[in-house]
Parts: C-alpha cells; structure tokens; sequence
C-alpha cells in the first residue's frame, strides 16, 4: 500500500471528525420522527411546559381582574452522557475489499482514507439507533466484588477494559463474567443513556403514567392489531385525541396492523395502503408511523412528534476524535459523542400496557 493512502487515514479523520459525527447522529432513523436538541448541555436542558389556564368569560367593564392563576410552569431535564469507541484501522485488512468494491460497474471512484471512516460511522449510527430505545444509563456501574452476590438485572463493571455486564441468573460469590458468562450479558452499546422505552417503563413501574395514559390492550395479533391502535385514541381525552400526533409502534407490530388492514379491505386493496404512510382509519389527525428503533418491542406511543426529545451536541468539545496514534501496523482513535433521550409532557403521552 502506498505510504501516501496509509497516511491519508489519519488526516482524513482528523480534518473530518466534526462532520462524520454530524451526519452519523443526523442520519439516525429516529432523527426524522422526534425532536432533535442539537444543543444539549451536560448539565441538562430543560423541556418547559407552560399550562395556561381557562379564562374567556363574558364582557364586564365593571370587571377589571381574572380570578384564578393566568398559568403553571412545570417541565422535565433531557440528560445527556457521553459515548465512545475506539476503533483500531489497520488498512491492509480492508484495502484489498476496498480495491474491490470500487472496481465494480458503475462505482464513484472514492478515495480509500473516506471510505474507510465513512464506513466505520455508519456503524456507529446502526448501534445508537438499534439500542437507544430500550438503553438503561449505567455508566457509574461499580466494579465487580468477588464477595458479592447478583441478582439478575444488576450491572457491573468489569475487566481491564471495564467493560459493563448485566447478570441474567442469580449468582454467588466469585461468579464473574470470566467464570460464569452464562450468566452476565455484555452490554456496553445500551447502557449509554436511558432510552424512552425504559423511560416509559421506569414511569410506569413509578406511577408517573397511569390511568387514561396508560390503556390496556393486550397483545397484539395479525387479527386485532388496527382494534388495538383505535382503542388507543378512543381512550384519550376529548382534547388530547383533537390535538393529533402520531402513534410509534415497532415494525413488527406494524406488520400486525397491515395483516388486520388487508384482511379487512380485501375488495379494496391498493399498492398505497402498504407504502409506509398511514392515517388511522377514522382519526384522520393520527398517524402510523413505523420506527426501526423501536426493535420488537409491542409498545403503542401515541402522543405528538415533538414529545420525544433527543440531546446531543455536535460542537461540544467530547463530540470528536481523538488523536489518531500510529501502531505497529496501523492506527488507532477514539471517536467520542454525547446523547439522552428524554419525554417533555406526560400528560399528552398515551401507551399500552404491552412492552
């Protein structure tokens, strides 16, 4: 390989990071189905929510004060951690697949240091994007004890790379990763931040989201998955089912809904019903929206796009590479981010009672 190329890999990320980082975090599935804080602070970003009271009345010119408050400030933080990986190239391993691609009929010609890095962001936008949803921050997890006992669904942190685990079987004492790994899963890619599937049942489980909010619906099938999602909106306040939104659901569960559609259409199938772009039948303000991120998960989230917030910040500081350090045979960085998700307003959140 050409000392020219091998160099080229290290200039090319250094001179690029920023922007490598940007589209990866922009072109996240769910960037284009709910609000993105491309500012967000380590220290929290506040999502405020102001209710304003009920006032109109009839004209009184002896009436010269409202009774009551005017309105109520209330609001939750998005919270933000920092991500990474570090990423060792070695460029013999991939220039002769390289060479190969670009010989194919029709290819762009790119030049091998940006395929490499374009390639390796790719990557790191696919894990942001199939574990944020059901991620559970635990980057403080405490360093394993041999003396200690795990129940299942504990973390710890473990390794000298600190790699963190979750135990998925009751332990005793000395049973680590290294000796017992049927009962730890590694977990490194979904414990960066909470994901709003966790966030949804950490508030359920608390009681922040309950009564009309949380509507039961039972499973999903091929046969009830379109009663399930009108059961959804007719379960609403009056004023929340005319203010509109979008109803998320997994691609599995979607799948359930075309299943129940084109049964029950049959006479009137057309090749637009199954282009992805839904209204719920007879709620014309409501959308179906199929989210990749969502993984399996049976969960309806009915509730407006701007709802679900995701925090990150492409100026920050730890929203780069590292310095690119030459080895032996090649080089190797850290690319570092920061991420969070968060709900602004539970009140106009409305979900099943299926995970």
């Amino acid at each position: 390989m050409p000392k020219s190329t091998f160099d080229a890999v290290a200039k090319f990320i250094g001179n690029n990071d920023k922007k490598l980082i940007s589209q990866a975090l922009n072109g996240l599935d769910f960037a284009q189905q709910v609000r993105v804080i491309r500012n967000a602070s380590l220290n929290g970003t506040g999502l405020q929510k102001m209710t304003i009271a009920k006032g109109i009345r009839n004209l009184n010119t002896d009436v010269n004060s409202r009774s009551g408050a005017h309105r109520a400030y209330t609001g939750r933080k998005l919270l933000v951690y920092p991500g990474m990986k570090i990423i060792d190239v070695i460029p013999e391993e991939v220039y002769n697949t390289f060479l190969s691609d670009m010989m194919a009929p029709g290819v762009k010609e790119i030049p091998f240091a940006q395929w490499l890095w374009e390639n390796e962001f790719k990557k790191i936008s696919q894990e942001i994007n199939d574990n944020i949803y059901l991620s559970d921050y635990q980057g403080n997890a405490a360093l394993f004890n041999g003396a200690s006992v795990y129940a299942v669904n504990s973390y710890i942190s473990f390794g000298t790379e600190l790699d963190i685990y979750k135990c998925v079987t009751l332990t005793v004492a000395g049973e680590s990763p290294l000796t017992a790994p049927a009962k730890w899963t590694l977990v490194n890619d979904s414990i960066i931040s909470t994901g709003w599937g966790k966030i949804i049942a950490n508030e359920i489980a608390g009681g922040g989201i309950t009564g009309a909010n949380l509507i039961t619906t039972g499973a999903l099938t091929n046969a009830n998955a379109m009663d399930k999602v009108e059961l959804m909106i007719d379960g609403m306040t009056v004023a929340h089912r005319n203010l509109g939104g979008t109803i998320r659901m997994s691609p599995v569960s979607y799948a359930k809904y075309l299943k129940q559609e084109k049964a029950t259409f049959t006479a009137a199938l057309d090749q637009k019903m199954g282009d992805g772009t839904k209204t719920v039948y007879g709620y014309p303000k409501w959308q179906l929206e199929q989210c990749s991120w969502m993984g399996t998960s049976s969960r309806l989230i009915a509730t407006q796009k701007d709802n679900l917030a995701f925090g990150t910040n492409v100026e920050s500081d730890l929203t780069k590479a590292g310095k690119v350090i030459e080895t032996l045979h090649g080089y190797t960085t850290v690319v570092k981010w920061i991420q969070g998700c968060e709900i602004a307003d539970l009140e106009t959140l409305y979900v099943n009672d299926q995970a």
